[in-house]
């Protein structure tokens, strides 16, 4: 299977606060995820920057659809195939 969509180091913080830390995580074509966990870990923080709402700290790689993204943007990540389901 090919890669979709490829994070890495994917940090981000809110003033003192850190939500995700060092996150790195592959997305294969054709598959559907969802992401469980206690409340406060940083699952919406994570989807909100995989669907262009929230930029990451620097220092983070995204590709997606074999491109690298530096800031991906909403309507590009649902160009690209990205569908968030609340």
């Amino acid at each position: 299977m090919e890669t979709f969509l490829s994070l890495r180091h994917i940090n981000k913080t809110f003033h003192a606060t850190r939500a995700l830390r060092d996150v790195s995580l592959d997305f294969m074509s054709g598959e559907v995820h969802c992401l469980a966990g206690q409340n406060g870990c940083g699952k919406s923080t994570l989807i909100k920057i995989m669907s262009g709402v929230y930029r990451p700290d620097e220092g983070a790689e995204i590709t997606l659809g074999g491109k690298n993204w530096s800031k991906l943007t909403p309507a590009a990540s649902v160009a690209q195939g990205i569908q968030v389901i609340y």
